[in-house]
């Protein structure tokens, strides 16, 4: 499956929450101003989704990073499901993903679209 963001990938988009590096991969946690905004108005920690994230784990995050695939993490713990999109970009020679958030749902019993890869946290 060929790259869709293969030189296309915007950096500049979106606030970034979290960076960090796993196995020569440079990853960049982001979501859009307007999504802050609203989890904020309805109460939404953001952080929690961010636990989730780092919960997955190098192999996980490379995999998801390699496929360019949409996933969501179901935390039974938070009470949340994290709607993630991975995007990477490896056009100028660094090994790069950005992992945006979607959305978060203050909910674990969720509808999940068709060919969304799907991740459960529980105790």
């Amino acid at each position: 499956m060929p790259n869709r963001f293969e030189g296309r990938l915007d950096r500049n988009h979106g606030v970034k929450l979290l960076g960090f590096q796993y196995n020569g991969i440079k990853y960049m946690v982001k979501a859009s101003q307007h999504s802050l905004d609203r989890f904020k108005d309805h109460g939404i920690n953001y952080e929690d989704s961010i636990t989730g994230i780092i919960a997955l784990g190098k192999v996980r995050l490379d995999y998801y990073a390699n496929k360019q695939t949409d996933l969501i993490i179901i935390d039974k713990i938070a009470r949340i499901s994290t709607v993630l999109t991975f995007e990477s970009d490896n056009s100028n020679g660094e090994k790069y993903c950005e992992i945006r958030i979607s959305t978060i749902i203050p909910r674990t019993n969720v509808f999940i679209k068709n060919g969304t890869k799907i991740f459960c946290l529980k105790n």
